[in-house]
């Protein structure tokens, strides 16, 4: 009785302490020229976000956003974080101009931005950087997931 005891708890022990891996990073299934304005940078990962695009166009000193981030599943907020406008003069050395508010849907599968209008200043070159971001909906140490993206670059007059 003494041994079967000790051999449960024992058991036990060994279950709980277990680890568990949950997720796995991104990777990157395909790729873009950044010097195309209809080439949308695509992209398959694991985890909680299951793939992403990304992509601008120009138009009178106005950058469009196009983007979309999609979940395996519900989660408790997914979006774009970290959304910043970046200009160069030789599509080669980039600077900040803008950042723009975080993009977060919460309790969604997927979050778009379409067409999304920013002002800028004219005469570079433009391209968006920013974070796909997802978050789960557990109670108990929810996972987060942020996958960088950068989009085509685009000559804005």
């Amino acid at each position: 009785m003494k041994n079967k005891f000790l051999l449960v708890v024992l058991s036990g022990l060994m279950f709980v302490s277990m680890p568990i891996q949950m997720y796995a990073n991104a990777t990157e299934d395909k790729s873009t020229d950044s010097l195309s304005t209809a080439n949308v940078v695509s992209v398959y990962s694991e985890g909680l976000i299951s793939n992403y695009t990304l992509s601008c166009s120009g138009g009178s000193k106005t950058v469009y956003i196009n983007a979309a981030v999609y979940g395996n599943y519900t989660l408790a907020k997914i979006g774009f974080k970290n959304i910043k406008i970046q200009k160069s003069s030789d599509n080669i050395n980039w600077t900040e101009e803008k950042e723009i508010p975080d993009q977060i849907s919460e309790n969604a599968m997927q979050k778009k931005l379409s067409e999304y209008a920013v002002s800028v200043d004219g005469r570079y070159y433009y391209r968006v950087v920013l974070d796909n971001y997802a978050k789960e909906n557990t109670w108990w140490f929810p996972e987060t997931q942020t996958v960088e993206a950068i989009s085509n670059s685009v000559w804005v007059s």
